[in-house]
C-alpha cells in the first residue's frame, strides 16, 4: 500500500491513544466495503459469506470458493 495515495494515514489515531491501530482498521475496513459487498453462500448452513468487489463477477467467485473449500483435505480424523 502506497503512503502518499492513501487516504487512511491522515486519520490514523495517536498512538498513545490507540497503540493497536484499531481504528485505523475499522476505518480501512469500512473503505473497502465501499467498493464491494459481501454475498451469501448458497445452500450453506453456517451462512458463509465472502467479500465480493465491484465489477468481479459473484457466481465466479462462489464457485471458485466451493471448489476450493471441497477440494481441501481432511484436518481431523
Amino acid at each position: 500500500m502506497k503512503e502518499s495515495q492513501d487516504p487512511m494515514i491522515p486519520r490514523k489515531m495517536e498512538l498513545d491513544r490507540n497503540p493497536s491501530g484499531t481504528e485505523l482498521k475499522i476505518s480501512q475496513q469500512k473503505e473497502l466495503e465501499k467498493t464491494g459487498r459481501y454475498v451469501a453462500i448458497p445452500g450453506d448452513k453456517t451462512r458463509t459469506m465472502i467479500f465480493i468487489k465491484d465489477g468481479e463477477n459473484a457466481e465466479k467467485k462462489i464457485t471458485a470458493f466451493l471448489e476450493k473449500i471441497n477440494k481441501r483435505p481432511l484436518r481431523w480424523n
